[in-house]
């Protein structure tokens, strides 16, 4: 079990009661993260949410047109979530993470988690509540990070990757 001060270092958690801390650490476990583990890859069952306790994780999406490559859109660092996708419909990762600073991390089941909620309210909607706020700011970086990556690519202008210029 995690000690619930270690909870408080998280975005995650902010607002909580001091008694839903418990509820929550009962979940957590402590894995080692080593530079160049992947953690999870995009499209695959996510089972866990995964929140960085030190080190640096790259969260990456695959772009097959027009680049053919994964594209770093986020690095999560120290207090913040990734692999959010263990509390979301349909459950399936929408990008991938690979460790790039040795750290530690935790991990919860996503199932756990819900059930919490289904038990707790006020806890599921505190926690949905500051996850959405990190997933809409998650959506502007990722687009920030794509016009920044087109603009600075080399493909044509002329290119029907992003659709005919006029009918999008």
């Amino acid at each position: 079990m995690v000690n619930v001060e270690v909870l408080k270092e998280f975005e995650l958690f902010k607002g909580l009661a001091e008694d839903s801390l418990p509820k929550i650490a009962e979940l957590c476990h402590l894995y080692t993260m080593r530079e160049g583990d992947r953690i999870f890859a995009e499209g695959t069952r996510a089972r866990d949410i995964h929140l960085c306790r030190s080190g640096k994780v790259d969260i990456a999406i695959w772009m097959g047109q027009p680049w053919n490559r994964n594209i770093a859109v986020h690095r999560a660092e120290r207090g913040e979530v990734f692999g959010w996708s263990a509390l979301v419909a349909p459950y399936i990762y929408t990008a991938s993470a690979e460790c790039v600073e040795s750290g530690e991390e935790m991990r919860l089941k996503g199932t756990e988690l819900l059930s919490l909620f289904g038990n707790n309210p006020d806890i599921g909607y505190s926690i949905m509540e500051n996850l959405s706020s990190n997933i809409s700011l998650r959506l502007t970086q990722t687009r920030q990070r794509l016009v920044s990556e087109w603009l600075s690519s080399a493909w044509p202008t002329n290119s029907s990757a992003w659709g005919e210029p006029g009918k999008r």
